[in-house]
């Protein structure tokens, strides 16, 4: 994630303030241009004579600006539906939740990935439906033809760390939800439409035409001793547990795992990080553990060129966490058959940039 400064002071303004901290000037997020600009009366001018405005959901939480015939900004325009309950509680959770969705939508643009809105497209188009469980009500996170469904439920600290722990992941987040749906819909949106990257995909992924169904009852089966034997011994070619399940889930957690990567990788550049070893050290080992992060978001089609300045860094941060007392900030190995998983996500990435491609229904 990048800062921004005050367009009034030049401080830094990070991506949710809605004021500077320093002069008070009111800001607000133009997609548009990219960056904070500063209100006036809650509106602005752009160079064009447009004005814009606060989004409706200023009031959950949105800093971003909606076009003067628009009540929503484009990320809460690409929300379907939320709870009809809008109690305290609720409105706490879709308040976090939205943010992390905001973030998604950010990192999207810039890749400069293709996002077409379930309002132009109703069939196949992006959208969101964020809903609460309740003790009737289980929602399941998932994506289908576009629409991915969130439970904001779990942006309560508690419940998402409880079902982290039952079912024993090292990472759940808001975000990595959000990142893994949003691999499902590249997959249908980019890979499923272009025959040469379907049968690279099955080449390394596996064929995605097995029982989907079945094999997420056998991940989730609590007595199947023979399969997690299996997985034991493959563990090295996938990024994390979930991975294993089936291709189209190996694919989500791939291009889940790019997006943490490149966007940490970002934010640290943002803010000048750098890791470098003193002298004293092997050269080899200077070398090794040398990052220099930039606010590029994907520099080359080569994966292992950016897993060498992510790996240096994920490690420092790793110990970091230690020192702090807390779990590994990145608690996963990147192995050489993950590496070119990570190598596939990212020349797709690069190969769809700036194509608004058209969303059709998925391949039977």
């Amino acid at each position: 994630m990048r800062i921004f400064p005050c367009p009034n002071c030049d401080s830094i303004i990070y991506f949710e303030q809605r004021a500077c901290a320093e002069c008070g000037t009111e800001v607000g997020f133009s997609r548009a241009d990219r960056t904070m600009v500063p209100l006036t009366d809650g509106t602005w001018t752009d160079s064009s004579g447009e004005r814009w405005h606060h989004c409706e959901n200023e009031r959950i939480g949105c800093n971003w600006l909606a076009a003067s015939d628009d009540s929503l900004c484009f990320s809460c325009a690409l929300t379907r539906s939320i709870p009809a309950d809008l109690d305290e509680r609720v409105i706490r959770l879709l308040a976090e939740t939205a943010d992390a969705k905001r973030r998604l939508v950010f990192q999207l643009d810039d890749l400069d990935l293709p996002i077409i809105s379930h309002r132009e497209q109703p069939d196949g188009g992006l959208a969101f439906d964020l809903d609460a469980s309740t003790d009737d009500k289980k929602v399941m996170i998932g994506h289908m033809n576009g629409v991915i469904t969130i439970d904001i439920t779990e942006a309560q600290d508690s419940h998402r760390e409880a079902l982290r722990a039952l079912l024993d992941e090292p990472y759940r987040t808001m975000l990595g939800h959000f990142r893994h749906e949003i691999g499902h819909y590249y997959w249908q949106a980019l890979v499923a439409q272009h025959d040469d990257w379907l049968q690279r995909f099955r080449r390394l992924f596996g064929d995605e035409r097995q029982d989907y169904g079945a094999a997420l009852n056998a991940h989730y089966s609590e007595d199947n001793d023979e399969l997690r034997r299996e997985q034991a011994t493959r563990r090295e070619n996938y990024i994390s547990q979930y991975a294993m399940t089936h291709p189209w889930e190996d694919f989500a957690e791939t291009f889940a795992h790019f997006l943490h990567i490149a966007d940490t990788l970002q934010t640290a550049a943002a803010h000048g990080l750098q890791l470098r070893f003193p002298e004293g050290w092997p050269d080899r080992v200077r070398v090794e553990q040398t990052s220099v992060p930039t606010l590029a978001t994907a520099p080359t089609a080569d994966a292992r060129r950016l897993l060498a300045t992510w790996q240096p860094l994920a490690t420092a941060l790793n110990r970091v966490n230690r020192s702090m007392g807390k779990h590994d900030l990145y608690p996963f190995t990147i192995t050489e058959q993950v590496a070119d998983k990570l190598t596939f996500v990212l020349e797709l990435v690069r190969a769809f940039a700036g194509i608004n491609s058209v969303i059709t229904p998925p391949m039977l």
